[in-house]
């Protein structure tokens, strides 16, 4: 072992809340924030991801400008959007990416709505009318490239064909002749259920990334087999527990219930579908709501703690003002 070994491996030692594990685990909001928030650790993501699949148009992410996640309609009745992390590349293309442990309802279709309104903010506002120095700029519908990155860790498209299909690219293609009708639209796939490598089969930045978003809250240590520099950062100074202030170490550990409320509702849903006896379908319909309001009382109890208005309490969860006053006195 030499010394960068060694020096590693003592960084990782005396890990205080053992309960928590040594790593963030990544694919929770506060995870995932902590590494797709930093732009040398998204580029790289992006680069492993998408480069290898699309070489012929040089695919190559050197720069980015991180971009708004909450997007507004353009009145009070539209509902609003809110994606995990956007970002534009130097050579113009919008990029979100998106975590998902848990199937929501109508997953894909929530995906092309998020398009939507990528390719809605790509259309240049029309100037106001009489202003003679003021003219509209052309436009002549010509889309920047858009691509929407959806981590998941369930088995979204099914099937024999895709069973061992780690990363699904799609894009608009004819039925019949099979041939791309437009690049500019790309949903990329990345499912996490799927990939099983080992540490010791680990060889490229995407087999990197596959593992560490999968694995990483599982590990005692940064996986010796991993040697570039930018993955020992990753590790060392991003994703370790004990490295967090006691503050935000409670978001943390706010955040981890959370998610396993979530994993908890999708089985149950899961068992629901795949023909559970009628006999317990109630049971297990009844023990999911108590389930979600237990997650929903913990969040609410940090969110007030964290000084957040019962307002904004109440637009984050979706509960009634009446509600949350309830929580907080009992």
């Amino acid at each position: 072992m030499d010394e960068d070994d060694n020096s590693r491996e003592n960084s990782l030692e005396n890990n205080e809340d053992e309960s928590l594990g040594v790593f963030i685990n990544p694919r929770t909001d506060f995870g995932f924030k902590k590494v797709f928030n930093n732009a040398r650790m998204m580029m790289s993501f992006l680069n492993a991801v998408i480069s290898p699949r699309i070489r012929r148009e040089k695919f190559q992410v050197t720069s980015l400008t991180y971009l708004p996640v909450e997007h507004w309609g353009e009145n009070e009745s539209e509902r609003r959007v809110i994606v995990d992390s956007r970002c534009r590349t130097s050579s113009g293309e919008d990029i979100v990416v998106e975590m998902q442990n848990a199937r929501p309802v109508n997953f894909a279709e929530r995906l092309i709505y998020y398009i939507s309104y990528l390719i809605r903010y790509q259309m240049p506002k029309i100037k106001h009318r009489g202003k003679k120095d003021e003219k509209t700029p052309a436009w002549h519908y010509k889309l920047q490239p858009i691509y929407l990155i959806a981590i998941v860790n369930f088995p979204m498209i099914k099937g024999k064909t895709s069973k061992n299909v780690v990363i699904d690219w799609i894009r608009l293609m004819s039925m019949q002749t099979k041939r791309v009708f437009s690049k500019k639209l790309n949903f990329v796939i990345v499912d996490l259920s799927k990939f099983n490598k080992k540490k010791e089969e680990l060889k490229t930045a995407e087999d990197i990334w596959l593992f560490t978003l999968k694995y990483a809250d599982t590990l005692k240590e940064c996986p010796a087999e991993i040697k570039d520099e930018l993955f020992i950062d990753l590790y060392e100074n991003i994703l370790q527990t004990n490295k967090l202030i006691e503050e935000k170490m409670e978001a943390y550990s706010a955040l981890e219930y959370k998610q396993m409320g979530l994993f908890t509702d999708y089985a149950r849903e899961e068992g629901r579908k795949e023909g559970l006896e009628e006999s317990r379908k109630e049971g297990i319909e009844i023990g999911r709501k108590e389930g979600r309001m237990e997650v929903q009382i913990q969040v609410v109890r940090n969110c007030y703690a964290e000084d957040m208005s019962i307002k904004r309490i109440a637009q984050l969860t979706g509960l009634t003002e009446e509600e949350i006053s309830s929580i907080l006195t009992n």
